[in-house]
């Protein structure tokens, strides 16, 4: 019998094998009408990449420089073009994010708020989910979903087997590990902080269509989206996956830990003193005019400077994402070879067309709804919002209208995996046992039902007086 080892080596070497054939067959059948031969090995390549990030056939950071210069190799662009599209202010404000995470988690001041939370739940199940579901979901609009979740991970973690919730049994532990996951998903829309997909919508939409959204204005409507979802999201686990315990166990320990902290430390303050000062920059780009990733790099060398302890680059370079800044950037530039040789214009035709003659109300609602569900097909983010944005800006522009008004609802909703735990937020949970794959499946369709309705009503209410309509 073939060892775990084996299996993997073959996974791995059939991810290569379904690349390279859907590669072949893409590009070298014959082009439909209105899509060029570029466009159509433009299209072959990403749906190769997509592939290989996906089966994880290899290393992400390699698999990323792979892509990124065949596009030279196989003339979908030219090597300066795709190294220039590489270079996008995504990357160094996700950079930015990842340093932030890090003075975050130095500082201590993840314990303190952990331990809060727990402590104000009172003891009760139900209570406690909604305090950590919300601020997991309030951390996570202003720091990446990721590292966040993976701060409330082990504390759940202790509390569930501190009352003896059998791994794969308890419906309470499914709710608590589904529950970290959702509301890291929905807080991570809640700023153009929140989630490096949200950055690069923004910085897509502005290159392909000259359109500028600021941080005020996504967090105008991205906050109450936040607000408003995720107590549907509590809800719906609660009804799906009601508590068999009535009681926490365990408290007392938690509240004596609690008090060992004292008052704030210099470090606490210090973060909560430079996060201060990155917030004032990202809100009021208008007033100083320093774009938001200039503004975001400037804001994080604080957190590094000379005294102050919250980074020491020897010992938290390791923590840095790097292999996501390379998949942030490669997908930027393969999805932008996509807009420039008209390739995203064919596919907006061929599967999205029609959009364009309903009403307004319902195209935002479809736009929402393909996003959620093309994630049980593409599991990565970005490469989504590089493949969907350009065609939902053509469709924008054929109606006459702003293309913010359908760029920002497909921004929010690429962040919606909430079917099934194939994103990497929702994998660091699933990882507990806790619950199954299926399991988010029921809970995430009502969560998907909500998400599309408040997303269509906030751009109404909110989007509008914003002048995005």
């Amino acid at each position: 019998m073939p060892d775990a080892n084996e299996n993997t080596w073959r996974k791995k070497a059939l991810g290569i094998v379904v690349a390279l054939v859907a590669y072949a067959i893409l590009a070298g059948m014959p082009a439909p009408e209105g899509l060029s031969p570029t466009g159509q090995k433009s299209l072959a390549l990403m749906v190769s990449a997509i592939i290989v990030w996906v089966s994880d056939a290899l290393p992400l950071a390699m698999a990323c420089s792979l892509f990124l210069f065949l596009q030279s190799v196989l003339g979908t662009a030219n090597l300066p073009t795709a190294l220039q599209r590489f270079a996008i202010p995504p990357v160094f404000f996700c950079f930015a994010m990842f340093c932030i995470v890090v003075a975050f988690q130095n500082s201590g001041l993840t314990r303190r708020i952990v331990l809060w939370t727990s402590l104000k739940s009172r003891g009760e199940p139900k209570r406690l989910l909604f305090l950590l579901m919300m601020v997991t979901a309030l951390v996570s609009s202003i720091l990446a979903d990721v590292p966040v979740v993976a701060m409330m991970f082990p504390v759940a973690l202790f509390l569930l087997q501190q009352n003896k919730c059998p791994v794969g049994e308890s419906p309470f532990g499914k709710a608590v590990m589904l529950g970290i996951a959702l509301a890291a998903l929905i807080g991570g829309v809640g700023t153009p902080a929140g989630s490096g997909t949200n950055i690069l919508t923004i910085n897509m939409l502005e290159t392909a269509a000259h359109v500028s959204v600021s941080f005020f204005q996504w967090a105008a409507i991205g906050m109450p989206m936040v607000l408003l979802l995720t107590p549907v999201a509590w809800w719906a686990l609660i009804k799906v996956s009601p508590p068999e315990i009535q009681h926490l166990v365990g408290m007392e320990s938690i509240g004596e830990d609690y008090a060992r902290l004292g008052p704030l430390s210099r470090k606490e303050k210090c973060f909560l003193l430079f996060l201060s000062i990155n917030l004032l920059l990202w809100c009021s780009s208008g007033a100083h005019g320093l774009p938001l990733p200039t503004a975001a790099v400037l804001g994080c060398v604080l957190f590094a400077l000379p005294g102050v302890g919250l980074i020491t680059w020897e010992e938290d370079r390791s923590k840095i994402g790097w292999d996501i800044l390379f998949l942030v950037g490669t997908a930027s530039s393969l999805g932008m070879a996509l807009w420039e040789n008209g390739t995203a214009t064919w596919i907006a035709n061929a599967c999205l067309g029609g959009l364009n003659a309903l009403p307004l109300t319902v195209v935002i609602a479809l736009v929402s709804l393909f996003t959620i569900l093309i994630h049980l097909v593409i599991p990565v983010n970005t490469p989504i919002v590089t493949v969907v944005l350009p065609p939902v800006v053509a469709i924008a522009v054929s109606m006459g209208i702003n293309p913010a008004i359908l760029a920002v609802p497909l921004g929010f909703s690429v962040s919606a995996a909430v079917l099934l735990p194939l994103d990497a937020v929702s994998l660091v949970t699933y990882q507990a046992g806790y619950y199954k794959m299926y399991d988010m499946f029921k809970p995430g369709i009502i969560i998907s039902i909500a998400w599309i309705i408040i997303t269509t009503a906030l751009m109404y209410l909110i989007a509008a007086p914003l002048g995005l309509m």
